[in-house]
């Protein structure tokens, strides 16, 4: 879902095995300055040290909104 600038992903009903490469292009279809709110059930961290690796710290901002322990929700903007 897109709302001026933010996306909303809500990834727990997916596959896990479809679940990454959801996540990553969801991200990866951002404009700069454009933001993904993703939720899952478990931390995402995964998704910090992937996007750290492929484009580095300074191309995106990576906030919690909520910590579990069965929900969790991210801001993730890319710059």
């Amino acid at each position: 879902m897109k709302h001026a600038g933010k996306h909303t992903l809500d990834i727990r009903p997916v596959e896990t095995k479809h679940r990454f490469e959801m996540i990553m292009g969801a991200y990866d279809a951002l404009d700069p300055g454009e933001t993904l709110d993703l939720t899952v059930d478990h931390e995402p961290a995964c998704m910090y040290y992937t996007l750290e690796a492929v484009h580095g710290t300074e191309a995106f901002r990576f906030e919690y909104l909520e910590k579990g322990p069965e929900v969790w929700r991210v801001e993730v903007t890319r710059r």
